[in-house]
């Protein structure tokens, strides 16, 4: 028998919701005549919706009664050894309390189904999301529908080794933000939470897409061009094998990708090919989770502090960027401060070049590392926000610590741009004028300077996904990375012919989003992280944790249901709208 993740982390077992034991027999009553093979709840978990029954790694069959095999080999190839593969291990949404969660996949009570087990069918047959928690869409907002896709591409890898799983908090906060749908008919995008950051992503996405086409009729319907996928890795999609993309050109083609690489023109150095359709795809901000940011100066309560300390934060030093600069990892020739001629691709050599043309110059600090890098951060006006091999993160980093973004990579796009009025709150500066980097910040009047750095705690807002890992700077959720995204789309529905950097002129609601003007914060609404709470009633993420861990499977935030907005709520349905 396989363990269950209970005793490790205190996940819940067979525990009861909203309507308790109650909830569960009605539900199980109204599959008598279930859709799937005979025994398949046994094991495994039938969908209702399709008559399909979805096995964990160890079991085989359209029953799911067979032993699997090939175990070994499936654990391994979802990043378990195999004691691994059948210990305990947190579930996605701790499966909503409609089921067990059995070493990382939820086995669903009878008549629920689901990677988390949030789908059932009601008493007049329909199926539902979330039944017993009164669940209901959002208003004035789009709607989404997720495809259930087989348990292979989605619940049985190993939770605690994903690599940026943005389609996960995606995917819960589109539960916890009343913007799923059950009903494609009604749907205005159609989400496939693929996991892209695998190996076996080309080979999941070769028979996903198909599968998809042939089991449900929503694709057909626009040919697909609705449908959404997050793609994570260092150049987006074109980390899919070349052959495939020409296989499914128009496949690949019709989809909207929610990428971090926002190249949209070939780059000769980096030898880069467009990968980014502005108006099409959108550019996302990377998933930070790097400790500290809540000493952000950006953050009222750090602010205040550091006054009353008699200490304010003082930027005045001009530049900084710390970090890898040549494409060998090796550090630049102390005699001729450049790098080796081997992999100039990297960075496009944008920071080869910084480190060439102002290293040494007064006020500018160009290094290779440093043990101080969050000071370093507040202590200067501007930080170099580079790529890297592929997208950057930078840009995000230095505008969570208050300091203004220096973009330099001629034709790629920051995230959330053009959507954003990126010029408003950083400085773009072609690769031609590198050497004289130096000339165009001094040109910058001091009010301008000012304005810009004004402007960094809305903007930083926006790139970080503070619904799902908490507030740093004060926020409260309304204009994180994942309501902006959830935005951009309604703009775009609402307004299909509009260039996206048209969004702020044509739609007033995104104009006012933009700049962070609908209302807010509540402080009352986001839990915060580090030690200190942000609110006296509100308590701090790692308390919100304490509060209901022992009713969570594990405590890897992908088993908090909905994303720390949602605190000690442990109903999905229930968790605070930052929008109603």
């Amino acid at each position: 028998m396989l363990d269950e993740d209970g005793a490790e982390d205190g996940g819940d077992s067979d525990s009861d919701t909203e309507g308790g034991s109650s909830l569960a027999d009605a539900v199980a009553a109204r599959v008598v005549n279930s859709t799937c093979a005979p025994g398949c709840s046994e094991n495994g978990v039938c969908n209702e919706e399709l008559g399909r029954c979805d096995c964990p790694r160890h079991f085989v069959g359209p029953d799911c009664q067979t032993p699997n095999p090939e175990v070994s080999d499936v654990c391994a190839k979802y990043g378990f050894t195999l004691s691994q593969c059948r210990a305990a291990s947190p579930c996605f949404n701790s499966c909503n309390g409609r089921g067990r969660c059995v070493a990382g996949v939820c086995h669903c009570l009878p008549g629920f189904w689901g990677m988390d087990c949030a789908l059932s069918r009601g008493a007049d047959g329909s199926v539902q999301l979330l039944e017993g928690q009164g669940y209901v869409p959002r208003k004035d907002s789009i709607k989404v529908y997720v495809y259930e896709l087989p348990p292979n591409v989605t619940s049985w890898f190993n939770i605690k080794r994903l690599d940026r799983p943005l389609h996960m908090l995606f995917w819960q906060r589109l539960m916890s933000a009343g913007l799923r749908t059950v009903d494609g008919d009604e749907a205005d995008y159609f989400f496939i939470p693929l996991n892209t950051r695998t190996l076996m992503a080309p080979e999941q996405a070769a028979w996903i897409l198909p599968y998809i086409r042939k089991t449900w009729p929503y694709w057909d319907r626009d040919n697909g061009h609705r449908h959404l996928i997050t793609h994570t890795g260092d150049l987006g999609v074109h980390e899919l094998p070349l052959a495939l993309r020409r296989q499914m050109n128009e496949t690949l083609s019709n989809i909207t990708w929610l990428t971090h690489w926002g190249i949209h023109e070939y780059h000769p150095i980096g030898t880069w090919f467009p990968a980014h359709r502005p108006g099409k795809d959108i550019v996302i901000p990377v998933m930070i989770t790097t400790p500290g940011f809540q000493l952000s100066p950006l953050n009222p309560a750090v602010e205040q502090k550091a006054a009353k300390r008699g200490k304010p934060f003082k930027r005045d030093q001009t530049f900084f960027f710390a970090g890898r600069i040549c494409g060998d990892r090796k550090p630049p020739d102390p005699v001729t401060h450049e790098c080796a001629p081997k992999r100039t691709d990297y960075s496009a050599s944008v920071r080869q070049r910084v480190y060439f043309h102002h290293h040494n110059r007064t006020g500018f600090k160009v290094l290779t590392g440093t043990s101080k890098y969050m000071q370093e951060i507040t202590s200067h006006k501007f930080c170099l926000a580079p790529t890297g091999g592929g997208h950057g993160k930078r840009q995000v980093l230095v505008a969570l610590m208050g300091c203004i973004p220096v973009t330099i990579t001629d034709g790629v796009y920051q995230p959330f741009e053009p959507e954003l009025p990126w010029a408003d709150f950083s400085v773009p500066v072609a690769e031609a004028d590198i050497p004289r980097l130096h000339e165009i910040l001094e040109e910058l009047p001091p009010a301008r300077v000012e304005e810009m750095q004004s402007r960094l705690h809305c903007a930083a807002q926006h790139l970080f996904y503070s619904s799902s890992l908490g507030a740093i700077i004060g926020e409260d959720g309304r204009y994180d990375a994942f309501e902006t995204i959830i935005e951009i789309l309604r703009v775009r529905k609402a307004h299909p012919d509009v260039p996206p950097e048209q969004y702020v002129e044509v739609d007033e609601r995104f104009r006012k989003f933009a700049s962070c003007e609908l209302g807010g914060p509540d402080p009352e609404t986001l839990c915060a992280q580090g030690t200190d709470r942000q609110h006296p009633d509100m308590p701090t993420c790692a308390e919100c944790h304490r509060q209901v861990s022992a009713r969570r499977s594990g405590s890897s935030f992908f088993a908090w249901a909905g994303g720390l907005v949602c605190c000690s709520e442990l109903d999905l349905a229930k968790c605070p709208r930052v929008w109603e």
